[in-house]
């Protein structure tokens, strides 16, 4: 995926474009699961915090605000 394509993911995302959320897995998903498997004790944490973050991410696109940060952040 290029940078202007993950660019687009969450104002998609905010639009509803459930297309879009599997496009933001697959953009960041494995960062998402190192990250998460990093910080918790067990595969099984793990998974259910990727759950929580991408179902929080889903929940809150319409906040984002591009002119206030990247969406990588």
């Amino acid at each position: 995926m290029t940078e202007a394509q993950t660019t687009l993911l969450l104002p998609r995302i905010a639009a509803g474009d459930r297309a879009a959320v599997q496009d933001c897995i697959d953009a960041y998903g494995g960062l998402v699961w190192s990250l998460a498997r990093k910080l918790t004790p067990t595969p099984a944490d793990a998974e259910d915090a990727v759950q929580e973050i991408f179902i929080e991410l889903w929940k809150s696109a319409a906040r984002y605000d591009p002119s206030r940060c990247a969406e990588a952040t």
